[in-house]
């Protein structure tokens, strides 16, 4: 007996194949903490630009938007601070790492100033004990 493929097993068959192969990555919590760091960002960002365009158009911000900011940063910190308190193992982990903070520095307003930054923070994580040193092979 021969079934014919359906649009419904074939949906099936590709979020198996997509959750099969992204079950290593999901594994590792440094890329969990990179995503959460970069949404954090994203979220942060976000607020700032409607803040600026509400001052621009002469419009008051809404009320309650001190406390929204002020847990966007806060949510933030605590995201880089998960991010901080990982030591990268691997060249791939390492890899993605130094791919954030070269993202998070294109994105800043001052990329000179978040570029120096970033390295300061990576040759602080590269120097923890077990950590894989990036910075040494690049």
């Amino acid at each position: 007996m021969v079934v014919a493929l359906t649009r419904r097993s074939a949906l099936a068959a590709a979020v198996a194949l997509i959750t099969y192969r992204a079950d290593p990555v999901a594994a590792a919590p440094i890329y969990a903490a990179i995503r959460r760091a970069e949404a954090a960002d994203a979220a942060d960002r976000k607020a700032g630009r409607h803040a600026r365009a509400l001052h621009r158009a002469g419009r008051p911000v809404p009320a309650g938007w001190k406390s929204y900011r002020a847990g966007l940063r806060q949510a933030r910190t605590a995201a880089r601070f998960d991010l901080h308190s990982l030591t990268p193992s691997t060249s791939e982990a390492a890899a993605a790492l130094i791919a954030y903070y070269r993202d998070r520095a294109a994105a800043s307003g001052e990329p000179a100033t978040a570029h120096h930054a970033a390295q300061r923070r990576l040759r602080k994580v590269f120097r923890r004990p077990g950590a894989f040193n990036a910075l040494a092979r690049a």
